[in-house]
């Protein structure tokens, strides 16, 4: 496509615009032949994808996207542990150029090209579940100056949005039930509603799992990052609210996802334990959508719940530190189904036919570390998964297993560096669909940040299930 003449309105300068490799290019138009110079300066490339609205009336041209602000890098050499290896943030910002240009097929060809579900959004309704106390408490905040003005601005009509503030003892759960409801009563085929979960992976865990509990109906999902952690965003690839407005309004993709079910038993046989589990009545299934954990790392999460609001995802390495100097190993025994293992030489996952048992109450060779996850990351850039996903029917299993402190350690440092501890061989990496655990003595677990208690000779059952069924299907905006 040609370039277009067009003028900044900031600036009063003659521009033109181009369309190319996907981008939005601005040209600061050729000089005149008088001057000496004819060179071509590129202003400034707008990558398409990064565009959530373009306005068009009486000669003005108005592109609102979002641009990321890459972190400065760090030059010390000051040695890296877990109180100071986490990433900084990227910075997103929201930013509008505006141009004066008369050529009403070069408007037509930049919306049909960055936005071509615009004209789908007026009609669409939106339903959000938002929790004000997630995180540092800043999901109303991000909701008033970040994700309503991205919306309203993108085309979605203010008026077809509800909000419904979430409440404390599970009864987010039952108010996502209570949406979806309403939702498939009134649900117009022609548009179908979206659901956005805004804050962090407890509050989505709870969505998903009142949606689920409907046993019927299409759903799609918007995921806000609002939360600590944020891994279940993470997983997608959300890196802040900008980025998961920006997907919602795109639209592009929808894909379905992996949970994790969990059942809770007992067994106090000695031999072939896991063919004699009784299993307990549960009031309500369990779904996990990020991790489940034992030992050293469902006590970081269990003593450091005190301390979100104060210091954030810093609190989980300060609690690291003091459960170090007191490191237990963990007694009990696992059975993983048919089970691939990680293979750091060949850097690759090797099937196995067979189920394989670790039996954890052998001398020196107890659980230290224990989690079973559906994401690569818990936090930003704690890779301690790295290659588990939310859109593949496995679970990742990473064990260590009578480590001293050191061992634990620079593992851990070196999950913040790319993930790499998969290769030690002091870190067991498994993938699999179906796995039990049971516990010798009393112990908390941790399912997606909440603790729970197994009492000893406790199993727990942990298998993939899916979001999308024959009878319901819940889709994720990716």
């Amino acid at each position: 496509m040609q370039p277009v003449l067009a003028k900044d309105t900031e600036t009063e300068e003659d521009v033109q615009l181009l369309i190319e490799n996907h981008q939005l290019i601005v040209i600061q138009s050729p000089t005149p032949p008088s001057s000496q110079s004819s060179t071509v300066e590129t202003k400034e490339k707008v990558d398409l994808e990064l565009i959530y609205s373009i306005d068009y009336a009486l000669n003005l041209l108005s592109i609102y996207f979002i641009e990321k602000q890459l972190p400065v890098s760090e030059t010390g050499d000051d040695k890296k542990t877990l109180t100071n290896i986490r990433p900084q943030d990227t910075q997103w910002h929201l930013r509008t150029l505006c141009f004066t240009l008369d050529n009403d097929d070069f408007v037509t060809q930049l919306q049909k090209i960055a936005l071509p579900h615009r004209n789908q959004l007026s009609n669409t309704k939106i339903a959000v579940v938002m929790n004000p106390t997630s995180g540092l408490r800043l999901a109303e905040t991000y909701w008033k100056t970040i994700v309503q003005p991205m919306l309203v601005t993108a085309g979605f009509n203010e008026s077809n949005i509800s909000i419904s503030i979430t409440e404390g003892d599970g009864k987010t759960r039952a108010l996502a039930k209570t949406i979806g409801e309403r939702i498939l009563t009134a649900s117009d085929q022609n548009s179908k509603p979206i659901v956005i979960a805004m804050g962090g992976d407890g509050t989505i865990h709870e969505v998903i799992n009142g949606l689920k509990d409907l046993g019927h109906g299409d759903f799609r999902l918007g995921v806000i990052p609002a939360g600590s952690g944020n891994a279940f965003a993470l997983g997608l690839d959300i890196e802040n609210v900008e980025h998961a407005t920006l997907k919602i309004i795109k639209g592009i993709k929808e894909k379905s996802f992996y949970l994790m079910d969990v059942q809770f038993g007992h067994s106090n046989v000695d031999e072939n334990w896991q063919q004699k589990i009784d299993y307990d009545h549960l009031k309500e299934p369990i779904r996990l959508l990020v991790v489940m954990s034992w030992g050293f790392h469902a006590q970081i999460v269990s003593k450091s719940r005190y301390l979100r609001y104060f210091m954030g995802n810093k609190r989980f390495s300060l609690v690291a530190m003091f459960l170090l100097k007191f490191l237990h190993q963990y007694e009990g025994e696992l059975v993983l189904k048919s089970p691939k293992k990680y293979d750091s030489e060949l850097e690759k996952f090797v099937d196995n036919e067979n189920d394989v048992v670790l039996d954890g109450r052998q001398p020196n060779k107890g659980f230290t570390y224990f989690i079973a996850s559906k994401q690569p990351s818990l936090e930003k850039g704690f890779n301690i998964a790295p290659f588990a996903s939310s859109l593949t029917n496995d679970i990742d299993l990473v064990l260590m297993r009578g480590v001293d402190a050191d061992v634990l350690t620079k593992a851990s440092i070196n999950a913040f560096q790319g993930g790499v501890h998969v290769k030690s061989n002091e870190v067991e990496y498994f993938k699999t669909s179906d796995l039990l655990l049971r516990v010798k003595q009393k112990a908390e677990i941790c399912l997606d940040g909440e603790i729970h208690s197994l009492p000893a000779n406790g199993v727990l059952h942990l298998k993939t299930i899916g979001s999308t069924t024959i009878e319901s299907s819940i889709t994720v905006f990716v």
